[in-house]
């Protein structure tokens, strides 16, 4: 037990209070987006060093990837689930992001870099859920950022694919913004 609360600490979820315990860490709106500011340089630099290392498989699995997080999000965004099956896609949903920007992570071939950034990226696992039909879009918007993604990157398109993933990055950390505030709210 003591082990995995130290991983969580680790991993900024949780955090040791003196005489007090264990604690839920809550983070900062400043320190979210900064956060995803670091998180956006380095997507930004990894696609950059990425794309013209893709392979004709890397190209097939960036695009399965793409096609299930599209799938993934038109399921979540499907009113007629319940909150609990919405809730369990969020998390499918997280993990499908992930495998996108795995297989571009594993074109770069920079492990140390590729470590730091999913280290920065499960701090924000748990803190994913559906959100109301006020943000459906925002969820799609993701969508059109992967396709242009990997449409950059199988143009060999170095600059165009690293702004866009520059900007996806920021825009994913508006959109956990707006659920957070809506989980806040609620």
């Amino acid at each position: 037990m003591r082990e995995a609360l130290r991983r969580l600490a680790a991993t900024g979820l949780v955090s040791f209070v003196p005489n007090r315990g264990v604690r839920v860490r809550t983070i900062a709106r400043d320190e979210l987006r900064q956060a995803f500011m670091v998180r956006a340089e380095l997507e930004a630099l990894v696609t950059g060093l990425a794309t013209p290392r893709m392979t004709k498989a890397s190209l097939e699995a960036l695009a399965a990837a793409e096609e299930q997080f599209a799938e993934l999000t038109e399921e979540l965004l499907d009113r007629r689930r319940s909150e609990a099956e919405r809730t369990r896609l969020t998390g499918d949903w997280v993990r499908a992001n992930y495998r996108f920007h795995d297989v571009i992570y594993e074109a770069a071939a920079v492990p140390l870099v590729e470590r730091i950034a999913k280290s920065a990226r499960r701090t924000f696992l748990s803190r994913w859920s559906p959100g109301g039909p006020e943000i459906d879009d925002l969820y799609r918007q993701n969508v059109y950022q992967h396709r242009a993604i990997r449409d950059a990157i199988a143009a060999s398109s170095v600059e165009g694919a690293r702004a866009l993933a520059h900007e996806h990055v920021l825009h994913s950390g508006r959109l956990l913004e707006v659920i957070l505030e809506h989980r806040s709210a609620a």
